[in-house]
């Protein structure tokens, strides 16, 4: 199973209520020398989401960014970079989420600097469609701020996927991603 299939077959289990993960105090034990995260996670920080809960990850297994709106800032691109560089994380997930209210912020008001400044809008100015957007377009702004992601990336040593989660289902749906190799 691919990496990117363990977090959507851990979706899958999460929206089933049949969740495996467990976060016991020996797993706690086993993480103070380290960590090796097969996924970088940069989320929304909406506190209705978490995705060591949606895709039913265990402690270590994921390294998870947030901020609002799910925005590749130069801080969150260098810790996922710390991830790849250092960790040896190889996958890269822009999650985004519906409802969200950074990008509704956007839609709303014109900001000319700051965070909701750089939530990028799709030109149907939808609230879903530029949820989508926006991860999507997270690919983008990951692959244009760091040389070392993008070369990880053209090498084939790192998958890049945007999706948006369904607060209501939990469901993650994948809209974009880089193709390996």
């Amino acid at each position: 199973m691919t990496l990117l299939g363990k977090l959507l077959a851990g979706n899958e289990r999460f929206i089933a209520g049949e969740t495996t993960a467990k976060n016991t105090a020996e797993l706690q034990a086993s993480l103070v020398g380290g960590q090796s995260p097969f996924a970088a996670i940069l989320c929304c920080a909406d506190s209705r989401i978490a995705p060591e809960i949606v895709f039913d990850q265990s402690l270590g297994e994921l390294f998870v960014c947030r901020v609002a709106g799910n925005i590749p800032t130069p801080e969150i691109v260098e810790s996922i970079e710390y991830a790849v560089g250092h960790l040896g994380t190889t996958l890269i997930v822009v999650m985004g989420h519906s409802s969200c209210g950074a990008v509704t912020a956007a839609l709303q008001s014109e900001f000319v600097d700051g965070l909701f400044a750089q939530v990028a809008l799709a030109p149907t100015r939808d609230l879903d469609d530029c949820i989508a957007h926006n991860a999507e377009h997270g690919i983008n702004a990951i692959l244009a701020r760091s040389p070392m992601i993008e070369d990880a990336v053209k090498n084939g040593v790192v998958q890049i996927v945007a999706g948006v989660q369904d607060i209501a289902s939990g469901r993650f749906e994948l809209v974009a991603q880089t193709q390996l190799g």
